[in-house]
This record gives structure tokens, C-alpha cells and sequence, in this order.
């Protein structure tokens, strides 16, 4: 068992590592020119409600209600100055409890990272971003052989394995699942491995936690109200969580 303090000191490294993500992801916010995307898309929203009202008018109709725009949040917000923080202390704090304390822990606790990045980004843009998942997936390969329960094999078997199973699901959802969630996927999968018998399938029951999570999730808001049928709920910080039991778990 990890001593107290050294459990706090982790906790308070990974607030500050959930910080630095948090500032990270409103950098990106700009280098993906996201606001300007937005923008764009109102104004061409807006020319089209104009021409939609003229239209009535022209024909001595009454104009339809205009619907509402639903933009987005830009900047700084809670997400970035509280959630990344918390997610990331609490997740260093446990896994340093959970110790040992190795090289191994150090690759978990920078994975932890990635992944407080990807659900604050995820839950604010709707959106995974390839300059995220292609480096961190090459990565996942490269530290495999020195990763907890891992092997090169393992984490190609895992990574491409998940990524087969959400492109099929993108397909046959019609993109319900989103191509990012698919990246993504790939990259949970060659985190946690997969192999050729039962007792390496950490990939599997990283991506079966995720569902279970995401339809526990989306069940509660459906019946607090919150979200409707056909309101999306990002899929990522699901997957993320997948991953980070099966990391603390051990693949």
C-alpha cells in the first residue's frame, strides 16, 4: 500500500496535469480554426432561415419560427478549469494507491493524461482529434514491450481489433458512431491488448465496460430528462473510462 502522502503529491501532479490538458485542449481549439468553422456555418444557417422567411412572405405566407442556433463554447470553461483537473487528480491519486510505483505506473499515469484530454475535449466539441489519436496510437506500439501486461503483439492484436469492430459499427449505424470514435477505439485497443487466448483480452472488456457505461449513462439522462432519444451523447469519455479500468485492472 501506497503511503498517504505520496498518494497526495500524485494527486496533486495530476491536477496540474489535468490543467496543462485543459490548456492544451483551448489551444487546439484555434490551431483546428474550430470558431471560424462555427461561424462559417451560422452565417450560411442564417442566409438560409433569411431566404426560408422571404419565401413566405413572397407568397403571403406567415414566416416558420426560426429555429434556434446551438452554438458552442470557446475558451475557457468549467471543463477545462475544473473537470481536467479533477479527472486528473483523482486518476493519478488512484493509480498510485493501486502502485507499484515503477515504470509501468509512469506509462499508466501519462495514458491517464491522454485520455483527461480526449473526454473534456469530447465532451465540449463533440469531436477526437487525429492530431491526438495517430501519434498516441504509434506510441501505444512503440511502449508496448515495456507497458504493464503488453507486448507488440498484444497491442496490435488489441488496437487493430477494436478498430475493425467500431468501423463496422460506423457502417452499420450509418455514422452513429463516429470515425473519431473509431481512431480512438484504435488507440484503447493497443493500450490495453488483446491476444489469442482468454486471459489476454483486455481490449474486449475495455470496449464491453464502455458500453455498458454508455447505455447506463445515457439511460439516467434519458430518464432525469436531460437528453431525448435522438439527442448524441459523445461516445469517447465512455471509451476512455473503458480503458482506464482495465489500466488500473491490469490488462
Amino acid at each position: 500500500m501506497t503511503a498517504p502522502l505520496v498518494v497526495a503529491g500524485a494527486a496533486a501532479a495530476g491536477a496540474v496535469a489535468g490543467a496543462g490538458v485543459g490548456w492544451l485542449a483551448v489551444v487546439l481549439e484555434g490551431v483546428e480554426r474550430l470558431r471560424q468553422e462555427e461561424d462559417d456555418e451560422r452565417r450560411q444557417f442564417e442566409q438560409e432561415v433569411a431566404k426560408t422567411r422571404e419565401a413566405a412572405l413572397a407568397k403571403g405566407e406567415q414566416p416558420p419560427a426560426a429555429p434556434v442556433w446551438q452554438g458552442e463554447r470557446y475558451g475557457w470553461s468549467w471543463l477545462e478549469r475544473l473537470l481536467a483537473p479533477l479527472l486528473g487528480a483523482l486518476g493519478f491519486a488512484l493509480f498510485t494507491w493501486h502502485g507499484p510505483i515503477d515504470g509501468g505506473l509512469l506509462i499508466h499515469l501519462f495514458w491517464i493524461t491522454v485520455f483527461v484530454h480526449i473526454v473534456v475535449f469530447d465532451l465540449k466539441h463533440r469531436l477526437i482529434l487525429n492530431r491526438v489519436t495517430y501519434p498516441c496510437v504509434l506510441l501505444a506500439l512503440a511502449v508496448s514491450p515495456v507497458s504493464p501486461g503488453l507486448t507488440i503483439v498484444s497491442s496490435l492484436i488489441g488496437g487493430a481489433a477494436v478498430l475493425l469492430f467500431f468501423y463496422l459499427q460506423n457502417v452499420i449505424s450509418r455514422g452513429s458512431i463516429g470515425l473519431g470514435d473509431v481512431k480512438l477505439g484504435a488507440l484503447v485497443g493497443a493500450v490495453t491488448g488483446a491476444g489469442p487466448d482468454v486471459s489476454h483480452l483486455g481490449a474486449a472488456y475495455a470496449v464491453i465496460y464502455a458500453i455498458f457505461l454508455g447505455a447506463g449513462v445515457a439511460l439516467a439522462l434519458l430518464v432525469l430528462r436531460l437528453r431525448g432519444l435522438k439527442d448524441a451523447i459523445p461516445y469517447g469519455p465512455f471509451l476512455c473510462a473503458g480503458a482506464a479500468i482495465i489500466l488500473y485492472l491490469g490488462p
